[in-house]
């Protein structure tokens, strides 16, 4: 071998810039994934040791007790109990009743009889409230009805005192009193009506009205701004808009008194 060619295979081999730059570039991920591996052991290492000495232990020490609070007696599990009840325990417990909640008739005549009646009475001093229920529809007699503040407009003595007292209720809500455009109807007037309004009409002795027990509002009462009122505050009274008033037949106006003795 010629010196020069020995000179050139001792001579060191010359890389190129892009060469050095890839190995420069592998020697840095694998410094990288190095340092991820160690942070991961680390943090590994960590999270072990708090489960061991902080969670578990913490864990094993609420568990048993998480329902102890409803071993007291008087607590109750969602609800909050006194400090008294939590140190000495409920009191004497009673039993429960098993006595109905009051209907609305019950609520109405309660409510009625204890703030109104005065008024009503009042409003209306010649009607007696103590009247022979038995009556037949459309054929009620005089003393069966008690004539309203509206001419020509009566009622069912009951129906027409807690009608006073819903009027009472309403004017001083809107300065005004209810208007309606019917109330009792006889026999005749229901024909009269039946042939006149159709199937809006009740058949001729089973309308609501031949008992004294219903009223029909004015238009301008019937609607909007009345309407959500009386839905609100016609029931304290014992009054209310049938269901069929809301479904098959469309009568916002219509409203009837409720009493165990209607049928």
């Amino acid at each position: 071998m010629s010196k020069r060619a020995a000179h050139h295979a001792l001579r060191p081999t010359h890389r190129s810039r892009r060469e050095r730059r890839v190995e420069h570039t592998a020697e840095i991920q694998v410094r990288t994934s190095l340092r991820r591996r160690k942070l991961v052991t680390r943090a590994g290492v960590m999270v072990g040791f708090l489960a061991a000495m902080v969670i578990y232990p913490v864990m094993g020490t609420i568990t048993p007790y998480a329902n102890a609070a409803e071993q007291i007696p008087g607590v109750v599990k969602g609800q909050s109990p006194t400090t008294a009840t939590a140190i000495l325990g409920a009191g004497p417990q009673f039993e429960s009743s098993d006595l109905p909640l009051p209907t609305v008739d019950d609520q109405s005549g309660a409510v009625l009889t204890a703030n109104d009646m005065p008024v009503a009475s009042s409003l209306l001093p010649d009607c007696d409230p103590e009247f022979d229920p038995v009556m037949s529809n459309g054929n009620l007699r005089s003393d069966q009805l008690c004539s309203l503040w509206i001419s020509g407009q009566a009622l069912r003595p009951d129906a027409a005192l807690a009608f006073a007292a819903l009027n009472e209720r309403f004017k001083s809500e809107f300065g005004t009193d209810i208007c309606i455009t019917d109330s009792y109807r006889s026999l005749s007037s229901q024909y009269a009506t039946k042939a006149s309004k159709g199937y809006l009409a009740a058949t001729p002795g089973t309308s609501m009205h031949g008992l004294g027990l219903a009223i029909d509002l004015c238009s301008t009462h019937a609607y909007g701004v009345y309407y959500t009122w009386f839905a609100n505050n016609a029931a304290t009274y014992g009054f209310w808009n049938p269901d069929w008033a809301k479904t098959s037949k469309y009568e916002p106006w219509h409203w009837e008194y409720q009493t165990y003795d209607r049928y």
